[in-house]
């Protein structure tokens, strides 16, 4: 089960579904291996601009960050076992998850209330 105050979301690829969880440390490491920031490869993967190498290094953080331990051609295999699209659909959900302001506005509200 996902934690969703601890940025724990559930991705289904196929018929499995996997806990993930981008941290931040996560995010510098997929910047650092595409050597692109994570705004851009979201904008790019919104707008049908992505490679496999992509989603592959998103997914594997992303799993690994879930408490999985899965290596480059194990994620290859289930992007090809689910196909390019249903990936990055679930890879584009995941980074909109990771980047979106979960506090609502009476979070937001409460939270400047106490201070």
């Amino acid at each position: 089960m996902a934690n969703p105050l601890k940025g724990e979301i559930l991705l289904t690829l196929g018929k499995e579904t996997y806990k993930c969880r981008l941290t931040i440390d996560a995010l510098v490491r997929i910047e650092d291996e595409l050597d692109k920031g994570i705004l851009e490869l979201a904008t790019a993967i919104a707008e049908a601009k992505v490679r496999i190498r992509t989603l592959i290094v998103v997914l594997k953080h992303a799993l690994r960050g879930g408490g999985n331990d899965f290596d480059d051609k194990k994620i290859g295999s289930i992007i090809q076992d689910v196909g390019i699209v249903v990936a990055s659909t679930e890879v584009a959900k995941l980074l909109a998850s990771t980047l979106t302001d979960h506090d609502s506005d009476e979070e937001v509200d409460k939270k400047k209330a106490e201070a």
